[in-house]
């Protein structure tokens, strides 16, 4: 018996990475008697049925650590969230609901904030990008036209164990930085997506690919993020930082709004250990959660 970790499933073959080969596997007929299902990231464990042409059979999946939707991508080390600063200009809104999301799922960030080469000594953006430091989050300030940069150095250095993820908003610069780092996986996946008439957006299916000692997939860029399935208290719970102030204020139900009574978070921002404007924006995601829930009455 094998294991390895499968890199990327198409129809029921699935594509599973042990000792630097890939075997093409089909699961056994009892995971799908479980309703068991293979999903890109599932580590597992299989038999070598034609060792000359590299065919397999998955014979169980070991259990996830967590799991990612859109795209379906499971057991993952870290989300690499792209954010430009410019062209279009840092949203923090988009940034800090998807942010929100990911912590909710229980799941490593790190903040790559591109384009950086494009603000002007004047420009206020940088200190605002440095606040998501003071709180704990690793941000990354990334020149993509520089691959000797330091801080660009850095950045990739965190990739080359685990499994990374990439998300981000259209245009920030997602798939000129994967480029950057995997040039031909990338690319390849760019030309087939022309080839199906997809235009610029190049991921068209889960894939984790090789990189260093990790493995890095891509996801679908977004013009904007909805929360679902996800109500208030989850919210109220989702930023990291939340959840290490939660047992601070005063109610076990605390939302942390204006008006909570003995809100350990509302004292965090009065104290700027919290900065204000991700609490604004967490005060917006809390609004369009409560307009979810009166279009579901009505």
């Amino acid at each position: 018996m094998k294991k390895g970790i499968i890199l990327k499933i198409v129809s029921e073959y699935s594509y599973v990475l042990f000792q630097e080969q890939i075997y093409e596997c089909k699961a056994q007929g009892k995971i799908r008697h479980k309703n068991q299902a293979p999903a890109t990231g599932d580590y597992v464990n299989f038999e070598i049925i034609d060792e000359k042409n590299f065919k397999g059979s998955i014979v169980s999946i070991e259990e996830r650590q967590n799991e990612l939707y859109r795209p379906r991508i499971v057991n993952i080390d870290q989300v690499v969230i792209i954010t430009s600063v410019k062209e279009p200009d840092l949203n923090t809104f988009t940034l800090n609901k998807y942010l929100a999301f990911v912590e909710y799922l229980k799941l490593k960030p790190l903040l790559a904030f591109t384009k950086v080469d494009l603000l002007t000594a004047k420009d206020k953006t940088i200190e605002i990008v440095k606040q998501y430091e003071k709180v704990g989050y690793e941000i990354f300030l990334i020149n993509n036209m520089i691959e000797t940069d330091k801080e660009w150095m850095k950045f990739i250095k965190k990739l080359q164990t685990g499994v990374s993820v990439f998300t981000g908003q259209t245009g920030a610069g997602k798939s000129t930085t994967l480029n950057h780092i995997i040039p031909t996986a990338f690319e390849r996946t760019q030309e087939i997506s022309k080839a199906l008439n997809r235009g610029k957006h190049t991921t068209t299916k889960n894939e984790l690919f090789r990189y260093e000692n990790g493995l890095i997939g891509d996801t679908p860029g977004f013009s904007s993020f909805e929360l679902k399935d996800i109500d208030k208290n989850q919210l109220a719970h989702s930023f990291k930082f939340f959840e290490s102030k939660i047992n601070e204020c005063k109610f076990n139900n605390c939302v942390h709004t204006p008006e909570s009574k003995g809100c350990a978070i509302l004292l965090a921002v009065e104290t700027k250990e919290f900065p204000q404007f991700i609490y604004d924006d967490y005060l917006k995601m809390l609004h369009e959660l409560e307009d979810q829930e009166r279009r579901k009455k009505y």
